[in-house]
């Protein structure tokens, strides 16, 4: 007895440094992307600013999510800016989802090592619920807090403990509050309270949910505050359809087919993943029989006089609804649906698992031994086949894993894993040392889009830089910033048109082998010669100084021409200002134009020059001999108030600058 009681604790230590290893190793190799950016900025608003966030990030829905996630988060930067320590946190979370599973299989009615060593082996090993556990998301609390959910539910309904009930609508509360997916289980809860009425006491459902509501009240002050933005954009849904995506998504997510959609667009390199598919539909269909094994037992046991079958039936029950209730939800749906709506039901289906196979083993043993052999030799053989199929399947879950980290390690996999938390730092890094080096007085980020809240470039590096530099962020597609003062500018991948303007001033440094990462050190140069200088008068009444201008023209086919605009901040004004670039043609008519802020108010920096891209609509028919004029015009936003070009005492001498005549043939 006691060699097998410590036989199963070595196994189930080996389960555990098993499941630490997948989720806390190497946590460089870690997805970094808006969303978690976005979750640390929010985090470190508190910790570094005392700003109690009210929203969490977007949501899929066209809603920002409760700030729960982000309060849960509040530990991991305490102490620091850097997301290593949040990942490994996360890594920690669902670890701990995978000791619950295994305690849970061993202490419900049913259970047993069988049951505990299948679940717990199966979750620490699931591809996707790895895969998901290795970054800054709130998805890493879903599987302990529902978890956490049922095992109050039961410990309520069926294990006689009424304060349960309380903690159950607590934590399902907070369930929600963490990703609205969690809402699917609500069918599975009407049947819990109606099934086990007569266990359910009103006073503690109230007090849960009560404590629930206390929990989202900074949630529902902003939602009060904005006028109820989460029902507006649920409202804007579009008509809910029915399909199978649902199940198709939980069968995925249960057993792993599909990862090697992490590579994204580099997925036709890898070869050796989709062979694995039998061993992951292997899993599929190991839960889909024993939900079925399950289900016949809760019929055949649930009115039993014994009370130990009886509450095991029970149990069968609330795992059997829990891990279909939210399949059958989201067959009609308005979302989109995604993977990660189904981790929900991940640690209820290795559960289910565990038992069929701790019940099925049980009853083969007590079957050899109605049949007179006596003996424990059949017993070992039996347990020692189960477990060498559940080894097998490990190992090919984890070869999968291992190949998959392995290749997003060493390619680029845009549309899928995307750029590595390690690789954003390590270049971080080296941008860092290379302005120290050459004193420059800020660093400038050079991707697509400029606000944090918004862009994901901007979103990565505003937390991976904040604190350690004085930076800004430029949409390299629509505009160039050269400073006054000696700055560094790092070129993203994502930098467009910018690269074309800053390697006409300055020598461009690549940060790593790739060179998608580019350095540039500016010492208050610009490209003005490239442009067609302005003559005057061109200064606007918030200091805008139009100075230079570029035409673009393409061929005759093409129905657009690109205006570069060079403009410089002679001093900072209060209001917030548009640029307004109007072609018109020589009967003053107006042809096109595009309006567009230039760069960021809060930005600006006094003696910044900004090169701006505007695209205008033009005519097929552009017509010999006919002359075309640019108008720039500089209008206060929102209030849509034009601001006048003024002369050397400050005068307004005109609304708008005229530029030209433009040439619009090819």
């Amino acid at each position: 007895m006691k060699r097998s009681y410590a036989w199963e604790a070595c196994l189930a230590g080996c389960i555990f440094l098993l499941a630490a290893v997948l989720r806390l190793g190497w946590p460089t190799l870690t997805e970094f992307k808006f969303s978690e950016a976005r979750l640390e900025a929010l985090a470190l608003e508190w910790t570094r600013e005392g700003c109690l966030p009210l929203i969490g990030v977007p949501s899929s829905a066209g809603f920002d999510h409760s700030p729960l996630s982000v309060y849960l988060y509040i530990p991991a930067f305490l102490f620091t800016t850097n997301p290593i320590p949040a990942t490994l946190y996360g890594g920690l979370i669902s670890l701990l989802g995978v000791v619950l599973t295994g305690w849970f299989a061993k202490r419900w009615p049913g259970g047993g090592t069988q049951a505990t060593l299948w679940t717990a082996l199966l979750f620490a090993v699931s591809p996707w619920a790895v895969a998901f556990s290795r970054k800054i998301w709130q998805v890493v609390f879903i599987p302990p807090l529902v978890l956490a959910c049922v095992g109050c539910v039961i410990g309520a309904l069926i294990q006689k403990r009424p304060w349960a009930m309380a903690c159950a609508c607590l934590t399902y509360g907070l369930l929600v509050q963490i990703h609205p997916s969690a809402i699917a289980l609500a069918p599975a809860w009407v049947l819990w309270l109606l099934v086990f009425r007569r266990q359910v006491k009103a006073t503690t459902v109230l007090m849960g949910m009560g404590l629930a509501v206390l929990s989202a009240l900074p949630f529902l002050f902003y939602q009060f505050q904005a006028g109820w933005p989460a029902l507006r954009a649920l409202q804007a849904l579009p008509p809910p359809t029915w399909d199978l995506s649902a199940l198709l998504l939980f069968w995925d997510v249960v057993t792993g087919r599909n990862i090697h959609a992490l590579a994204g667009a580099d997925l036709s390199f890898l070869t050796f993943i989709p062979q694995l598919e039998p061993v992951f539909n292997l899993v599929g269909w190991l839960v889909a029989a024993s939900s079925l094994w399950l289900l016949v037992r809760l019929s055949r046991w649930w009115g039993s006089l014994d009370i130990t079958r009886q509450r095991t039936a029970r149990v069968d029950a609330v795992l059997l609804s829990w891990l279909l209730a939210p399949i059958l939800f989201n067959l009609r749906h308005s979302l989109d649906l995604h993977l990660h709506f189904f981790v929900l039901v991940v640690p209820a289906a290795y559960l289910v698992v565990g038992r069929a196979v701790q019940d099925l083993v049980g009853r083969a043993q007590s079957w050899r031994q109605s049949r007179g052999v006596t003996g424990g030799a059949w017993g070992r053989v039996l347990s020692a086949g189960s477990y060498l199929i559940l080894v097998l399947l490990a190992i090919g879950q984890v070869a999968a894993l291992v190949i998959m980290a392995q290749f997003v390690a060493l390619h680029d996999t845009p549309g899928g894993f995307g750029t590595p938390l390690g690789r954003y730092l390590g270049i971080t890094r080296r941008a860092l040392d290379l302005a120290a080096e050459a004193n420059a007085s800020e660093l400038l980020v050079v991707g697509e889009g400029d606000s944090p809240v918004v862009h994901e470039t901007a979103a990565i590096f505003d937390v991976l830089l904040r604190g350690r530099t004085v930076y800004r962020f430029v949409d390299g597609p629509t505009a160039v910033v050269f400073p006054m003062k000696r700055a560094a500018i790092l070129l993203t991948p994502q930098a467009g048109a910018a690269v074309r303007w800053y390697a006409q001033s300055v020598p461009l440094y690549s940060l790593e082998p790739k060179e998608t990462y580019r350095l540039a050190l500016l010492d208050g140069s610009c490209p003005d010669e490239l442009f067609q200088t302005v003559a005057g008068p061109r200064l606007f009444q918030n200091g805008i100084e139009v100075q230079g201008y570029q035409v673009e023209r393409g061929t005759a086919s093409d129905d657009q021409v690109t205006v570069w605009l060079l403009w410089q901040v002679l001093w900072l004004d209060e209001r917030e200002t548009h640029f307004s670039v109007r072609l018109l043609d020589d009967r003053g008519q107006l042809i096109g134009q595009q309006d567009a802020v230039g760069y960021p108010h809060a930005s600006r920096r006094k003696g910044d020059r900004t090169i701006n891209k505007f695209d205008i609509n033009i005519p097929k028919d552009r017509g010999e001999g006919r002359s075309y004029w640019l108008q720039v015009i500089q209008y206060q936003y929102p209030a849509m108030v034009d601001l006048p070009l003024i002369d050397a005492s400050g005068s307004p001498i005109a609304s708008a600058l005229l530029l030209g005549p433009i040439d619009l043939k090819p």
